[in-house]
């Protein structure tokens, strides 16, 4: 194209030199510097279209091979995630049932004093695709926020179908990644029940369900 142009602009110039010298001069350097100026758009356009290809390039994921085996015991690993950051639907963890009915209302199904095998009582509420649930036989709070559908979201706006890559641009790296490939952000204690925080499972491509506790 640029060849052509060229071209083109030798021979107009070819042909002012018969044109009789009451000729404005300057059609020349005005014309030129017109498809100079299409040729400095065509190059921006052209860098700008590479660069939004080098940004929508695929973020390389941490995986579990790079997370050690072991951790010592009794020690804290990872950090604790405030109370807002571990809310669903704007319930705490830890909150009693009473308090998720004052704000939530009348849930879509709720058991309370079931036995279950093992002997221990169970007590849940469920709203939609949200599910709060005792744990450790306290049938008055619901220890863990289970979450199966897009019914709600994280505090930092993750939700139930969203890609890893979501996940950790709103969560950086995980605390621990585990051997069925659930990422965990928050604090644990290696081979024991301290475990405060979220867990993503996940397919290995998207999330399935967010348990926070």
């Amino acid at each position: 194209m640029k060849k052509i142009t060229t071209s083109i602009l030798i021979a107009l110039f070819s042909a002012t030199i018969f044109t009789p010298a009451h000729v404005e001069a300057s059609w020349l350097s005005k014309t030129w510097k017109k498809v100079e100026k299409s040729w400095n758009e065509a190059g921006k356009q052209s860098s700008s279209t590479g660069t939004t290809s080098t940004s929508s390039s695929t973020i390389r994921l941490p995986q579990r091979s790079e997370y050690p085996n072991s951790y010592p015991s009794a020690q804290k690993i990872g950090y604790q995630l405030g109370g807002q950051e571990r809310s669903i639907a704007g319930i705490y963890p830890n909150a009693t049932y009473e308090e998720i009915r004052q704000i939530l209302g009348n849930p879509t199904e709720e058991v309370h004093h079931e036995y279950r095998r093992d002997g221990e009582q169970r007590a849940f509420m469920r709203y939609g695709g949200i599910t709060y649930s005792s744990i450790y036989g306290d049938i008055e709070r619901a220890g863990v926020i289970e979450v199966t559908n897009r019914d709600a979201a994280t505090y930092r706006g993750i939700a139930v179908g969203d890609s890893l890559e979501k996940v950790y641009e709103a969560y950086g790296r995980p605390v621990r990644i585990f051997d069925d490939n659930t990422w965990f952000y928050g604090v644990f204690i290696w081979r024991s029940d301290y475990m405060y925080g979220i867990k993503f499972i996940n397919d290995g491509e998207k999330v399935t369900k967010i348990r926070v506790f």
